[in-house]
């Protein structure tokens, strides 16, 4: 069945609007009626203000004449075709009836009606196809239409369509074939549409809305949120252009990001005293004759406490907004505000800034991140 969202000629205002009020098929716009339509339509925009300009009788007539256009419905004279073949069926039907005695004259008739349909090259039995077959021996029984439903929705005769016998079928025939794995494809399009989550049991009219007999808990209040704002005077005398004005979200943990900067400035400064100092400390005991051997020693030992001592909370200091770690190393593009300093690279650079200014741009997501108040 055609929806009115695949119905490209019809206003998306127009089609959200429709669908607000329950209206998803084609058909359901068609057969409905405009009386009734228009004021459900003109309701849901005065609630929830889809449309620009409040539905009229001649928009509603428009749109269902857009619908009727698109040609995405079943063609009338289908349904007299359809027709006709039906009351040329059931006569031969009824006259089969009346010569079926017993078995044996039944097995006459049925080799007498191949043999018919053979000689009549126009009719077509679709029951040979393996993928009918599939789908009739997986369809329900058909139902008789209830009187009392055409009474009440005003069908007349030539709105009912026909049953159509697939053993002759006669001239341009549409057949919707359902197979088991069609049947399984649309099932499980209509469980991804049904686990949206929308319980329609909850699901008020709007004269309900209107009658003001309705109540809405309120939501939990949450735990208050770590909000500081900075202090008045903490940029007193400074303008916005200087590094000393600090800016940027405070941190919830400024003394954990300074001890990791201090640490992270540390074993960069005994990397390069060890770098320099140890073959600078070996050629003068080669040349003056002093043992330097405490000096070397001790250093190295320096480099080694430093960088335990970054590996254990030089590394753990976080940004507050994106969460990465400022003073590991990793391999990625860094954001084009982040603190750099060629041939040394970001870590160094951000935490002196961090601990000369109290504030630093994140290396990552360039976040304005203060560590004082």
């Amino acid at each position: 069945m055609p929806k009115l969202k695949d119905i490209s000629s019809l206003p998306n205002d127009a089609t959200e609007l429709l669908e607000a009020v329950g209206y998803l098929d084609a058909v359901d716009l068609i057969e409905a009626d405009v009386d009734e339509l228009l004021e459900e339509l003109v309701k849901a925009n005065e609630k929830l203000g889809i449309a620009s300009d409040t539905p009229t009788e001649e928009a509603l007539k428009e749109w269902q004449q857009l619908v009727e256009d698109s040609g995405n419905l079943p063609r009338k004279e289908e349904s007299e075709e359809k027709k006709t073949n039906q009351e040329s069926t059931e006569e031969h039907a009824s006259s089969d009836d009346e010569k079926s005695d017993d078995k044996d004259s039944k097995e006459d008739d049925s080799e007498d009606d191949t043999h018919a349909i053979d000689d009549d090259s126009g009719l077509v039995n679709f029951e040979e196809d393996p993928d009918v077959q599939e789908m009739l021996a997986i369809s329900p029984e058909a139902i008789p239409l209830d009187p009392a439903l055409i009474r009440r929705n005003k069908l007349a005769v030539g709105d009912i369509a026909e049953g159509q016998l697939l053993t002759q079928c006669e001239g341009e025939i549409e057949i919707n074939v359902v197979t088991t794995a069609r049947r399984a494809k649309a099932q499980r399009r209509k469980s991804d549409a049904s686990s949206t989550g929308l319980m329609v049991s909850r699901i008020r009219s709007f004269d309900q809305l209107e009658s003001g007999q309705h109540h809405v808990k309120p939501l939990e209040k949450g735990a208050p949120r770590d909000v500081v704002a900075p202090s008045a005077n903490l940029n007193a005398g400074l303008t916005p252009d200087s590094r000393r004005f600090v800016r940027g979200v405070m941190h919830p943990d400024p003394v954990k990001v300074k001890v990791s900067a201090f640490f992270a400035v540390l074993v960069q400064l005994m990397l390069l005293a060890n770098f320099i100092g140890i073959p600078w400390l070996l050629i003068h005991e080669y040349f003056s004759g002093e043992n330097m051997a405490g000096w070397v020693i001790g250093l190295a030992v320096a480099l080694v406490l430093s960088a335990l001592c970054y590996l254990f909370w030089g590394i753990s200091a976080r940004c507050r907004v994106c969460g990465q770690r400022q003073f590991a190393p990793k391999k990625c593009i860094k954001n084009k505000k982040a603190h750099h300093i060629p041939f040394i690279g970001y870590i160094f650079p951000t935490a002196l800034h961090a601990i000369f200014f109290k504030w630093f741009y994140c290396t990552y997501c360039g976040t304005a991140v203060r560590l004082k108040k």
